[in-house]
């Protein structure tokens, strides 16, 4: 044995620490094989991959009953340490249709405080061809929680082959166009990690929901998940360049592939801005510069519209809850009105703008948005069948997706 003598193992979590991020509250829905430990329909808040571990959530659980739940998890954790994950677990023959219809699942869902984004992997979801039927499920489940004031920021789907043809490319029913759909809060990602797919049959199908998730994490309510530099890095990645999903130590991402089998660098250009047209999160790289990024962040709905990325709406959510939230005290309360013109008194309103723009104030430090604006009419009645009418507009930044440089050689640069 050496002179290795006594080894001490660092554990992580026990202080109950996070990382921070109070805009991100994340629940991944995996379908897996229940245990004693680990009941289904429950949920399991998750301060580090050791505490998933301890219910019995291992590499080696996950190769012999063909799960990804801790090959999920430990990316999440890989991604942004020190965060608070949730895990739903589910079984693996569970439908979309089932899973939205459920009641168990809805109230665990509801019973996190302040969930806000929803990961589903390892189900029994519909193939790429035919999803649509699952993505406008997952919106509905979104609409009905907004109902109850409870906004989802986004659902990420997996998905999986077509029914027809195993290369998405291939002849045969193509992949469904999901910028044809109005599902704003519902993504879908197909890309996998060969190394881990590698591993057994059972992954060969699947997508890669954790890594999204940990990149979610990691991310302020704005930035794009396909940025290639990230905001705030965590504490061992400080000083990097970019924020790449490749780690050489752990053999992560060290080449990628959609979830049909088909490597990243078999893909053409064309074939690569297919899948983004049609609304798909993949994983991919730049010619010449290290590592593996996700494509970005679109949602199921067409490309005009204000929601067509995750970001985006994770931004008008942030804003919908502080205005909520600052507007809720003056519910009920009296609204005087100016003796000579009958309209609401002016300082009145001006007093709940001025409280809504305060409450805004730091999204626009935080760079979740540029600028923010309220209004409210002084010529409006009130009651108890007529709401307050209030416009409130916050202005976002732009993000670049590509840049178009006109290079060239001289002589003299003057």
């Amino acid at each position: 044995m050496g002179f290795g003598g006594a080894n001490i193992n660092k554990l992580n979590g026990g202080l109950g620490l996070s990382s921070g991020n109070s805009d991100r509250v994340i629940v991944l829905i995996c379908g897996m094989t229940t245990t004693a430990q680990v009941l289904a329909k429950t949920v399991y808040p998750l301060l580090d991959i050791t505490g998933a571990e301890t219910l019995g959530i291992t590499a080696a659980s996950d190769a012999l009953n063909g799960d990804l739940t801790h090959y999920h998890l430990s990316e999440m954790f890989r991604l942004c340490p020190g965060f608070t994950f949730n895990l739903l677990p589910v079984a693996k023959n569970t439908t979309v249709a089932a899973l939205v219809s459920d009641a168990l699942i809805i109230s665990a869902i509801r019973g996190i405080t302040n969930v806000n984004v929803i990961g589903i992997a390892g189900i029994h979801s519909a193939a790429l061809d035919v999803i649509n039927v699952d993505v406008l499920s997952l919106q509905g489940m979104v609409n009905s929680f907004a109902a109850e004031h409870l906004l989802i920021d986004g659902v990420i789907l997996e998905g999986v082959s077509k029914t027809v043809g195993a290369n998405f490319f291939s002849a045969g029913v193509d992949i469904f166009d999901l910028r044809t759909l109005v599902a704003t809060n519902v993504s879908v990602v197909i890309s996998q990690d060969p190394i881990q797919t590698a591993l057994t049959i059972t992954y060969a199908n699947r997508a890669s929901v954790g890594t999204v998730l940990g990149m979610i994490a990691v991310r302020s309510v704005h930035e794009d998940l396909g940025s290639v530099a990230i905001e705030v890095y965590p504490d061992n990645c400080k000083g990097q360049e970019s924020y790449s999903l490749t780690d050489q130590i752990t053999g992560r991402w060290l080449s990628a592939a959609l979830c049909d089998g088909t490597p990243f660098e078999n893909l053409t250009s064309e074939q690569q801005d297919s899948l983004s047209l049609k609304g798909y999160i993949y994983i991919g790289s730049f010619n010449d510069y290290p590592g593996f990024y996700l494509s970005g962040c679109p949602t199921a709905v067409a490309l005009t519209s204000d929601y067509s990325y995750f970001n985006l709406n994770c931004i008008w959510n942030k804003a919908a809850r502080i205005i909520r939230n600052t507007l809720i005290p003056r519910v009920r309360s009296k609204v005087p009105k100016d003796k000579t013109t009958g309209y609401i008194k002016s300082t009145w309103i001006s007093d709940a703008q001025r409280a809504v723009l305060n409450k805004l104030q730091p999204m626009i430090t935080a760079n979740n948005i540029d600028a923010s604006a309220v209004s409210i009419n002084p010529a409006q009645s009130v009651n108890e069948t007529t709401p307050m009418a209030v416009q409130a507009m916050v202005q976002v930044g732009d993000i670049v997706h590509e840049f178009d440089v006109d290079l060239g050689l001289t002589s003299k640069i003057s």
